[in-house]
């Protein structure tokens, strides 16, 4: 009867172990639009990025040609989709453009996000990350 009270207690351990894993783990801090509002930096392929997101769910993204020293900025409203995997952003109602911009990002932390290359159209969209095309940006206000 001693053995089967010990198995009993050891079983139970376990199975409170696993619940503590599992509880820790869902806990992670969840991403949300308010994790994306600030102005961030990074670099790619010769570019300099500075992106910033506003509550009001506007958007100025600038991108710097370091040779040439040309910016090109554009301003729009941007529209982040947290039920979809990867997270979805979508840029809209941009002068000069007849098409939204739409891009995944996947948050690395409060102060770092990666963008993937954006796309003219929903459909083609990347859905994956391409390690030599991602964009990194870092946090600075």
């Amino acid at each position: 009867m001693d053995k089967i009270k010990k198995r009993i207690n050891i079983y139970n351990s376990v199975i409170l172990i696993i619940l503590g894993i599992c509880t820790i783990i869902s806990c992670r801090r969840i991403p949300s639009h308010e994790g994306i509002y600030g102005v961030w930096k990074g670099e790619l392929q010769g570019m300099e990025l500075l992106f910033k997101f506003e509550i009001d769910q506007t958007c100025v993204l600038s991108f710097r040609n370091k040779a040439s020293d040309s910016v090109e900025t554009i301003n729009g409203n941007f529209k982040m989709d947290f039920s979809k995997k990867p997270i979805t952003l979508s840029v809209k109602n941009i002068p000069g453009l007849n098409h939204p911009l739409h891009t995944i990002v996947e948050f690395e932390g409060i102060n770092l996000i990666k963008l993937a290359n954006f796309s003219p159209r929903w459909k083609i969209r990347p859905i994956s990350f391409d390690p030599n095309k991602s964009m990194n940006l870092k946090r600075v206000k």
